[in-house]
């Protein structure tokens, strides 16, 4: 049996199967339930007469969570305590505005996954459930990287044998987006890490940001580590050219004002442009 142990409906805690008590204080706090299989990554609030609120993230691998508001009864317990049993056998309830339930969620294999004591607010039907990872799904996908500018020296067409310079134009630095529900605001950055070029002509090459040429300053001393030595002509290829592309790689990480943060894995963006090699011809006398 699931009971709530309750001091005014502000200092409670909840047993739901083996899993211990947990205490907790005011409206909104944990009554004991426990997330077990990790963040959701799909929320459906629904009410006796159909849904009250959904919400569908970015899948990460999470569960999917049915969560309901619970009527309970009060009644005379030991230490002056007051005892409430939950009746979730009747099924969630249609909730009234400014009423006190329980808003339970379980997920796809019916496992209670947390346990709230909430009054209930039209105007925040989840209760706060999933806060941190509805606002963590807003704001990656707010999150706007922008698409790398390959730039590549001698500026027009390269040749054979001769190393060209490669980097991106713009700024190498990281981009941030940020997203609130309710009291939690939730950050996602990504940091530029990696540009991979693809030539065209069957290789790569992996470098950061690389250093721009400058025409100003003589070829003796300017140095760079990011260089592509072409060996064969562009000729008789697609248009003349070979399709470059420059990939950057960012890792993505968060943040939320709960405390908490983590890794979001990373994310890529690309531009191909045409690169036309020639090969000149020497004359030896």
């Amino acid at each position: 049996m699931r009971r709530l142990i309750v001091a005014g409906l502000v200092v409670l805690s909840l047993v739901v199967g083996s899993v211990g008590a947990v205490e907790a204080s005011g409206n909104g706090v944990d009554a004991g339930g426990q997330i077990v299989n990790g963040a959701p990554e799909a929320v459906v609030v629904v009410g006796r007469s159909g849904n009250l609120a959904s919400w569908e993230g970015t899948p990460h691998g999470g569960s999917r969570w049915r969560c309901g508001y619970y009527a309970f009864d009060a009644g005379s317990g030991d230490f002056g305590l007051v005892v409430a049993k939950v009746h979730y056998d009747e099924g969630p309830v249609d909730p009234e505005p400014g009423k006190p339930y329980v808003l339970a969620c379980f997920d796809q294999s019916d496992r209670m996954v947390k346990s709230i004591l909430r009054i209930f607010d039209p105007a925040d039907p989840f209760g706060g459930v999933a806060a941190t990872e509805r606002a963590l799904d807003e704001a990656r996908r707010r999150l706007d990287l922008p698409l790398p500018q390959p730039a590549l020296n001698p500026p027009t067409a390269q040749l054979v044998g001769v190393a060209t310079w490669l980097w991106v134009d713009g700024p190498w630095s990281p981009v941030s987006a940020t997203a609130a529900v309710g009291a939690v605001t939730a950050t996602v950055t990504a940091a530029p890490v990696e540009v991979v070029w693809d030539t065209g002509d069957g290789t790569t090459t992996t470098c950061d940001a690389g250093t721009p040429y400058d025409p100003t300053r003589p070829p003796a001393g300017q140095h760079s580590g990011c260089t592509h030595v072409f060996t064969r002509t562009s000729a008789g290829r697609p248009g003349g050219s070979y399709a470059v592309t420059a990939t950057v790689t960012y890792e993505v990480t968060w943040s939320a004002t709960t405390g908490g943060s983590g890794a979001l894995g990373t994310l890529t963006r690309s531009t191909t442009i045409p690169v036309r090699v020639t090969e000149a011809q020497a004359l030896i006398r």
